[in-house]
């Protein structure tokens, strides 16, 4: 019992290692159009409604399907290998990729990978069954077998996608995709690529997709804490409820109900840009507060402005 107890805490985050390395994303660097059909927003807006969201729906599954069984039917390298008019397990994705576009089951990574883990863990199962000399009949319990295994290994590698599950069945049960072996791994990696580069096109027309290539955390190395410190121990934060900033002062975060002026070689992670942003609003409120109460009367108009005129700049030093 007390080792069941001690399991419920395991967790095993695969991106506390890879997001080390993983280098951030470029597309903010890239021209808009460019940028704007990988997905890359200045500032996210909500989703279209429900009604625009079918049409988008439709139109995306239906050409993103239809690209992969045109290619499918008529490339002679593919056809050599007899394979199905449309791998099923696409018909999920595209629901994923065209409809629930924002859900973290239907991005690139999870899409991608997710069929590759779980059409190389099917094939590769199929393939040890077939040493037994009764496939056919046990065919079953290699499918099974094979999307257990997938389900776990997408879980464990934060590359989710359900459809991947299917992928990993199909690789078992369905003798045409058995026949094709590792060939299988290659064709459902192309099919998904086809339909990822649709959705590009589709959902960005006035939707946004993906919301993000690889994780929605920060990624790419992290700085040293000693950097960290030493930067920060020369920081000095003022905020300002007038407004009146200077510019020309250095190693200085001026934070005033209008805007945020950082120290030019001074970089924030995201939640340290919340952390002022949260400030620059709390200034403003402040602001309104004195305003509101300004209006009241003359003499509290006094003692307000006096205590405000106290606490309009507040300076700390780390």
């Amino acid at each position: 019992m007390r080792f069941i107890r001690r399991a419920e805490t395991w967790d095993f985050n695969i991106d506390h290692y890879l997001n080390r390395i993983i280098p951030p994303s470029p597309l903010h660097t890239l021209p808009v159009p460019i940028s704007r059909f990988l997905g890359y927003r200045k500032q996210q807006k909500p989703d279209v409604g429900n009604v625009l969201g079918a049409l988008y729906s439709f139109v995306g599954a239906f050409c993103g399907l239809a690209v992969v069984a045109a290619i499918f039917n008529n490339d002679w390298s593919i056809q050599a290998r007899h394979p199905p008019a449309l791998i099923a397990s696409f018909g999920a994705s595209a629901v994923l990729e065209y409809n629930v576009i924002r859900s973290p089951l239907g991005q690139p990574r999870n899409a991608f990978l997710g069929h590759t883990f779980s059409a190389l863990i099917g094939v590769g199962i199929t393939k040890l069954f077939l040493f037994h000399p009764e496939f056919e009949r046990i065919r079953w319990i290699a499918g099974a077998i094979s999307c257990g295994i997938a389900s776990a290994v997408m879980l464990l590698t934060g590359t989710v996608h359900p459809p991947g599950g299917a992928s990993a069945v199909l690789a078992a049960t369905s003798p045409d995709i058995t026949d094709m072996g590792w060939y299988f791994v290659a064709l459902v990696m192309f099919g998904t690529t086809m339909m990822l580069i649709v959705g590009l096109l589709i959902n960005n027309l006035q939707r946004q997709f993906p919301m993000y290539w690889w994780s929605p955390l920060d990624v790419g190395p992290k700085r040293k804490k000693t950097v960290e410190e030493g930067v920060m121990s020369n920081v000095k934060i003022q905020l300002d409820s007038t407004g009146d900033v200077a510019h020309e002062r250095k190693n200085v975060i001026y934070i005033s109900a209008r805007e945020v002026v950082l120290p030019k070689d001074l970089m924030l992670n995201q939640e340290e840009a919340k952390l002022l942003e949260s400030l620059k609003g709390r200034i403003g409120d402040l602001e309104l507060t004195r305003h509101a109460e300004t209006a009241r009367s003359s003499t509290e108009d006094t003692i307000v402005s006096s205590h405000l005129a106290d606490n309009d700049v507040l300076t700390a030093y780390p």
